[in-house]
């Protein structure tokens, strides 16, 4: 019966990721910041914004002037990365690359200035900044960093004047058709641009002016700060009642409104989200939660961070073994891809030799458990209240972590350590097994992450040895992703999955993976509506009658509307099987997101 339904539901998804005649995103307007385009192609992608920016200039190449990712044409219209390219985009590199065209970008910056003082002193643009040159400090930007960048690059160029041969009697603001530098893409090129270009009509390009105007010693705050809200609105609808008489169906709200606001010299920024969800059956699902909030500055081969954060670590597709910073937010995503928001300090350092992050941790997060009312629970209530630690600290023990990345030619290599409380809580039975009590651990892991891109494929591995004074033990995930550009002669990208979950404690891990193999396929339309698709079933293979299988799909209506569309089902035939309780809990979830 369940397989059915998962089948009816995949056949449905496709239907309903067909092209349809939706906004595309752009075209690009002076409105828009490279923040703006980089967090739609990432969408919900749990992927640093260095990578969307990445994968973003990559789909589209000849939208970036120079190849540069902070010179955008505008009018462009962007086709959006798929998850998976922006998966494929190593970090670090992608890091330096958007670091290292900011750097460049200024010294054309800072060059059209310089070549802006050599007209004569009637022309007023030139004689203003000969009188007071902006002064800007270079050194390497983090991908928040650059938010302001494209926007910066786009509004200047409207502002653009031109010089006159003759003596002005005052400051004239050049017409549409003013005469412009011609774009440039060689920076080494760029001083011996003439200083007097010949009028012709301008182009359709956010080309940088002859000469910036001049930047006023002190801007008002407000000009620097960047704000983006959606909203959600998600319906649950469960294939049979709960096991303990629970609804059937459950509407639920959501509201996350981001603040980013960037220093004037671009090194320092603040970043603050706040999330709202209300749920109509489960009050344990309300929540006032703080996604991000933290202030980030940098200089040239370091970061440092303070506040709360979302970090992600990982890469394969079934499961998330490495991923330990934060605490997951399980009433919202079964996945376990939605996450808390994690107070910490965060110290980054990136060169040729690689990059090393380490983290501060001083409070812990509680996992989000389902009430008495609400679905995908364990069958005994749950007393979320009355949590039990091993630490005398409880929630203020202070974890600490340390993660090393370097990418090897086409091999992305990392290596984790982390210390502090388990993000995993273990059940304690309370009340003469009436009730169940979260126990939260001490424990330590080490972890390893790889990733390998050959042509068409990416294999990859995520390997973790944990230890606490309960248990040690290993679990790993390892496989392939294959993709298909172009499939059948069209537009549509088809990519296939196969993972392997292993875990030494076989019948006795609290959790699924223990021989376990995944199967999926993601495919991606490329069509106006960025319509994607990802479907997989996890086999046990020590059960055949035990499976579990999940789909995804979401498209866009408009620039400001997009449509989700998930599932699941789960399969036990034993109660010993961790999916036990699961068993009548298959569920739809149909889910509108309004971004503005």
């Amino acid at each position: 019966m369940q397989l059915n339904i998962c089948w009816v539901l995949c056949v449905a998804a496709l239907t309903a990721t067909a092209p349809l005649q939706a906004a595309t995103l752009g075209p690009v307007t002076t409105k828009d910041t490279l923040w703006s385009l980089a967090r739609a192609a990432r969408g919900d992608a749990p992927y640093s914004m260095y990578q969307a920016i990445i994968a973003l200039q990559q789909k589209n190449p000849t939208a970036f002037i120079g190849n540069n990712v902070h010179h955008v044409k505008l009018g462009a219209v962007l086709e959006l990365p798929t998850e998976s390219e922006i998966a494929a985009v190593d970090l670090v590199t992608a890091q330096q690359k958007v670091e290292a065209d900011a750097e460049s970008w200024r010294q054309w910056v800072a060059t059209r200035q310089q070549a802006g003082g050599s007209h004569s002193a009637g022309t007023t643009v030139a004689g203003t900044l000969n009188a007071a040159p902006t002064k800007r400090k270079s050194g390497g930007l983090s991908s928040q960093a650059t938010a302001a960048l494209a926007l910066q690059v786009q509004q200047q160029s409207q502002q653009r004047t031109v010089s006159q041969s003759a003596p002005q009697t005052g400051a004239q603001t050049a017409p549409a058709t003013a005469a412009i530098a011609p774009a440039v893409t060689d920076v080494a090129d760029r001083a011996d641009l003439p200083t007097t270009p010949s009028p012709r009509p301008a182009p359709d390009i956010a080309e940088a002016p002859v000469a910036l105007p001049v930047r006023e010693a002190e801007t008002d705050w407000s000009e620097r700060l960047q704000t983006d809200t959606t909203l959600g609105l998600d319906w649950r609808w469960f294939s049979s009642r709960g096991a303990q008489g629970q609804s059937r169906s459950a509407l639920s709200g959501s509201a996350l409104v981001e603040w980013y606001w960037q220093s004037e010299d671009e090194r320092s920024s603040w970043s603050i989200s706040p999330y709202l969800r209300w749920d109509q059956r489960d009050s344990e699902r309300h929540l006032v939660d703080l996604r991000q909030a933290y202030w980030l500055t940098v200089g040239d081969g370091w970061e440092f961070k303070a506040g709360v954060d979302k970090i992600f670590w990982g890469v394969t597709e079934s499961i998330h073994l490495v991923d330990i910073i934060n605490q997951t937010d399980w009433v919202d995503a079964i996945d376990g891809e939605s996450k808390l928001g994690q107070p910490l300090a965060q110290l980054t350092l990136s060169g040729d030799w690689g990059n090393l992050q380490s983290f501060v941790l001083p409070y812990f997060r509680e996992r989000t458990l389902s009430g008495a009312e609400g679905r995908l629970r364990l069958p005994i209530p749950v007393l979320a209240d009355d949590a039990v630690y091993q630490s005398d600290r409880k929630q203020r023990h202070l974890d600490w972590a340390l993660r090393y990345s370097q990418q090897i030619e086409q091999v992305d290599i990392a290596l984790s350590y982390f210390s502090g409380t388990n993000r995993d809580p273990r059940w304690l039975p309370v009340a003469q097994g009436a009730a169940l009590q979260p126990y939260y651990e001490q424990m330590r892991q080490i972890g390893v992450e790889g990733q390998w891109i050959v042509d068409s494929w990416i294999w990859k591995l995520e390997a973790i040895r944990r230890s606490s004074d309960i248990e040690q033990f290993s679990a790993a995930v390892a496989g392939f992703e294959y993709t298909t550009v172009g499939a059948f002669d069209s537009a549509v990208d088809l990519g296939w999955l196969l993972e392997y979950q292993y875990d030494n404690r076989g019948a006795l891990a609290p959790v699924p993976g223990q021989r376990d193999l995944f199967a999926g396929m993601r495919i991606a339309l490329n069509d106006e509506a960025g319509s994607e698709l990802l479907f997989g079933i996890a086999q046990d293979l020590q059960s055949g009658g035990t499976r579990s299988g999940m789909l995804e799909a979401s498209m866009r209506f408009s620039n400001n509307i997009r449509l989700r569309l998930d599932a699941w089902f789960f399969q036990a035939v034993s109660i010993q099987q961790p999916t036990w309780w699961l068993r009548q809990d298959d569920y739809i979830q149909l889910g509108f997101d309004y971004y503005f």
